[in-house]
This record gives C-alpha cells, sequence and structure tokens, in this order.
C-alpha cells in the first residue's frame, strides 16, 4: 500500500497564514498539519508516499525532507496549480493509482491518531471515510444504506436543508484498491476531464461510479473520532480548540 497526498493549493482564505507557507505548513498547537499527517503514515509501513505540490512547491518540499520521514517519498509538481482544480493534481499523478493500493489523501485536514491507521486497516476492498454531518461541515454529502452503500451524492450546491439529518460528509481521505483504480476511478476521472475540463474536483468522479455495477467503493463512518480541514482562519481557530 501506498499514499497519495494532494497539496498543490494555495489556500488564499488563510490570507497572512499562508503569505510565506503552503497550506499544509500551517500550523494547528505547534505542529503543521503536514507533519501531522505524514507521522502518522510513516508508522503504516507504506511502500511510498506520493505527494503533489503546487504553491510554493520547492519550500514545501525542502520543508517536508527536513522532517525525516523513513518511507520513500515521491513528489509531483503541479506546475499550473493556480488556475485548476484537485481533479488536475490527481490526474498528473493517475499512474500511481494503476500500480498499488493507494490512501488518498487531502492535506489541509486534521485528524485524530488512528483515523488514517483505521482506513487502511479497513478490510474491504475500496472506501471512502465519512462523518455524519454537522452544520460545521461543507461540500460534498452522500447518502448511505444500511450496508454501507453509496447511495446518492450531493454536491454543495445541491444541498437541502430538509434533508441534512440524513446526509453524511466525505471527509475526503478515500482508500482505492489497485483494481478499483485500474477498472473504474482512474478511466473516469480521465474521460471527466476531457468533458468538465481542469477546474473540477476529483470527488464527482465518485459520483459518477457509485451507481456503477460490480463496483467496490463502501463508506468507513466515523465513531465520534475527532477531524477538521481548514480552510480559513476560523477553521483554524476552530481545529486549534478541537485539538488542544
Amino acid at each position: 500500500m501506498q499514499a497519495l497526498i494532494l497539496a498543490a493549493g494555495m489556500g488564499k482564505r488563510l490570507k497572512e497564514y499562508t503569505e510565506n507557507n503552503t497550506k499544509c505548513m500551517v500550523k494547528v498547537n505547534g505542529v503543521s498539519l503536514i507533519e501531522r499527517m505524514l507521522r502518522e503514515l510513516d508508522g503504516l509501513e507504506l511502500q511510498r508516499i506520493i505527494i503533489v505540490t503546487g504553491y510554493k512547491s520547492e519550500l514545501l518540499k525542502g520543508y517536508i525532507e527536513s522532517l525525516g520521514v523513513k518511507t520513500p517519498l515521491v513528489f509531483v509538481e503541479n506546475k499550473i496549480y493556480d488556475t485548476t482544480n484537485n481533479i488536475y493534481s490527481l490526474f498528473i499523478a493517475d499512474k500511481y493509482l494503476l500500480e498499488d493500493d493507494t490512501l488518498l489523501l487531502e492535506s489541509d485536514l486534521i485528524t485524530e491518531h488512528g483515523v488514517i491507521k483505521g482506513l487502511a486497516e479497513d478490510e474491504r476492498d475500496s472506501v471512502a471515510l465519512v462523518d455524519k454531518y454537522d452544520d460545521w461541515m461543507d461540500g460534498t454529502c452522500l447518502k448511505l444504506d444500511e450496508n454501507d452503500n453509496i447511495i446518492d451524492f450531493i454536491p454543495g450546491k445541491k444541498f437541502c436543508e430538509e434533508e441534512k439529518s440524513e446526509y453524511y460528509k466525505t471527509v475526503n481521505m478515500y482508500k482505492f484498491s489497485r483494481g478499483f483504480s485500474t477498472k473504474y476511478y482512474v478511466p473516469f476521472m480521465e474521460a471527466y476531464r476531457k468533458a468538465m475540463g481542469d477546474n473540477v474536483y476529483y470527488e464527482s468522479v465518485i459520483g459518477i461510479i457509485r451507481s456503477l455495477e460490480g463496483q467496490t467503493l463502501k463508506a468507513r463512518r466515523l465513531n465520534g473520532e475527532k477531524w477538521y480541514e481548514i480552510d480559513n482562519e476560523n477553521d483554524l481557530r476552530a481545529a486549534s480548540e478541537l485539538f488542544k
């Protein structure tokens, strides 16, 4: 198994915190997001960790290399990070998805220790990490059945206030088996890019795949474990309080 971290974004909404740092170098209670994530990954005996950089790429690469991570590191640079979205960052690294089972992670996340390990050790073929929807969350939501099948995919623009009690929020952490990536995710992602361009989100591809017969993606529900996605200064303050 390997990990693939998307870390190309500029983090404009974090203002002064990302003037001289990348988004994932921002610290929560003294520890950067990327260091916290890499420390946990480094304990999983992975074959490698692939990191897609973009904004301040050389600064981030140097910082990560200074952390003493023992797992082999591979860097892929998104040179047009400022005009593309995360589907392009994943696309330029998609050959790695075809080579091994992969933990796909976004670098602006902070999670309770053990969450990533639990995802890696889930016995199911491919899983999307989800949590019961709460009002602080935004972005893509899902509906699930009792067997953890994804029965509906709700992008932010289709959010329905009356149905939110049924929603689960994607945590933007996934485990894709090599077979799932080869048969479903990579070919559908490439087709979606051609149709929609590079300024879209890779999660939208999951909305297409979920209804296909034979696909193996399931939901892994959190059970009270803490996590936060940090997009702006309010998120940073909230995460600092949650993880103090």
